[in-house]
């Protein structure tokens, strides 16, 4: 009889008919039993931390664009405010202003009329938990006359 039960092959040598089989690795069976499974766990942790980093990371990228449509409709509010204010265009700048916080999906938390200059305060939701709207301030109006004159006389030689 041959190797592994199966008839001797004519035409082979006795030597190849003595192949030793190779053995699997002496590994106790206790230790075996305790390792199986253990992979499936440390997976499914991987997976979890890395879905709370990205969750993380999508959350801080939604709250930067909040606040930067805030900066943009709070710029963009208080330049059409003081611009009605100035070129007395409206009754109402702060009215006119707010229209246009809405239009840049901001809501007007505050608006002041100081001197010639509008400043106004819009917030923006950002659709993220625990942090739910962010603000931006803007304040807009003609530059003063001094600044004017200091700016002229500086650029001439």
């Amino acid at each position: 009889m041959g190797l592994r039960g199966s008839a001797p092959r004519r035409g082979m040598s006795a030597a190849a008919r003595r192949v030793p089989t190779r053995s699997a690795p002496c590994i106790p069976h206790g230790l075996r039993a305790q390792d199986a499974g253990n992979a499936s766990p440390s997976a499914v942790g991987i997976v979890l931390v890395v879905a709370v980093l990205l969750c993380t990371i999508a959350a801080g990228a939604r709250i930067a664009m909040a606040r930067a449509q805030a900066r943009t409709a709070a710029d963009m509010s208080a330049l059409a405010a003081a611009d009605a204010y100035w070129n007395e265009a409206a009754a109402d700048p702060c009215g006119i202003g707010s229209a246009v916080a809405r239009n840049n999906a901001g809501a007007v938390e505050s608006c002041e009329v100081i001197d010639m200059d509008v400043a106004m305060e819009v917030s923006t939701a950002t659709g993220v938990p625990f942090v739910e709207r962010v603000s931006a301030r803007a304040r807009a109006g003609p530059r003063r006359c001094d600044e004017v004159d200091a700016t002229r006389g500086a650029s001439q030689p």
